[in-house]
């Protein structure tokens, strides 16, 4: 994910600090509250019964002031809440939709120009919001009703303005025209695909935009291939989190912790790849640079099939990313 995910941050951190606070007999006073959560079982705090707004979450990284700045001169009053002192204020507590807290926080020249400091490799998969849709949605599809109710809830709980002008681009850029009649199987499909780009694939497109144009190098990859053997409906293709297996070597040695334990050659060839890509770029920042020995997993036409691919570095003409 990237910090420029609509769902990033928490959009109204105080009011579910509150909430914690109440449930768990704290006073909501700066001043008592950090000393008194610090005492309590944790799972008297993992009990809270918190609900965040769909496509948002209760806990997380918020605009404190202090890990993530506030864009506030130092000396103002309000760029931090101090809790150690006894006349410490809570920050402003009035909610902010998610585009508005990274226009005014996250994407501030001072905080995008930090990103130059470091090279970048980053991606996505294919169905990174497959985890949106309930069982029977994967198997039977939806309708339109309900993907119109889908939309327009993520827009509700994302934006501030022109709701009904996002819903209908959405609508209408994520729906085949061509087809004469709209089956339950295709909307779900393009409803899958609008919600990834909204939330993984266009912040992350936009996270190597802003850093390539810092002169810095930038490596993009789109995961599409997913496991023979694994746990998901082949129709939808890569599910989130579907790629850690390849890049943490399951398929070398026939599977670890609760990934899947059955792979076939050219998965295993795949996997030690993505691990020789990634070695590559922690030690040098370079993915492409030779590694100090040959593949040894996997049929030689397996390894063949990665031999000598350069992956590209990102640059906000082209756009070139490695597809995996």
């Amino acid at each position: 994910g990237s910090a420029l995910s609509p769902w990033a941050l928490v959009q109204d951190p105080a009011r579910y600090a509150a909430q914690v606070a109440r449930h768990a007999s704290c006073p909501e006073d700066a001043q008592h509250l950090l000393r008194c959560l610090r005492e309590k079982p944790l799972e008297r705090l993992l009990s809270a019964p918190i609900q965040a707004p769909e496509f948002s979450f209760a806990f997380g990284p918020s605009v404190d002031g202090v890990v993530i700045d506030t864009g506030e001169p130092p000396n103002s009053e309000s760029s931090h809440y101090d809790f150690d002192s006894p006349n410490a204020q809570p920050p402003p507590t009035e909610a902010q939709n998610a585009i508005s807290i990274l226009n005014n926080v996250l994407l501030r020249k001072s905080v995008v120009s930090k990103l130059s400091r470091y090279d970048l490799l980053l991606g996505v998969v294919k169905a990174e919001a497959y985890f949106a849709f309930n069982g029977e949605d994967v198997q039977y599809g939806i309708e339109a009703d309900r993907r119109s109710k889908i939309l327009r809830t993520f827009v509700r709980n994302t934006y501030s303005y022109h709701l009904s002008e996002i819903l209908a681009t959405i609508v209408n850029e994520y729906t085949d025209w061509e087809r004469p009649v709209q089956h339950p199987i295709n909307i779900r499909d393009e409803t899958l695909e609008a919600l990834s780009d909204a939330q993984w694939v266009a912040p992350a497109v936009h996270t190597a935009d802003l850093h390539s144009a810092e002169h810095r190098d930038s490596y993009l990859y789109v995961f599409d291939y997913q496991t023979k053997f694994g746990d998901y409906p082949q129709r939808q293709g890569c599910i989130h989190g579907e790629e850690l297996p390849y890049l943490f070597g399951a398929p070398l040695v026939g599977g670890l912790a609760h990934f899947t334990k059955n792979y076939t050659k050219s998965e295993m060839a795949l996997s030690e790849t993505m691990m020789i890509y990634w070695s590559n770029f922690i030690r040098k920042g370079n993915p492409n640079e030779s590694p100090d020995g040959d593949a040894s997993h996997g049929g030689r036409s397996e390894r063949s099939r990665f031999k000598n691919v350069e992956w590209t570095a990102y640059e906000g003409v082209h756009k070139k990313y490695l597809n995996l």
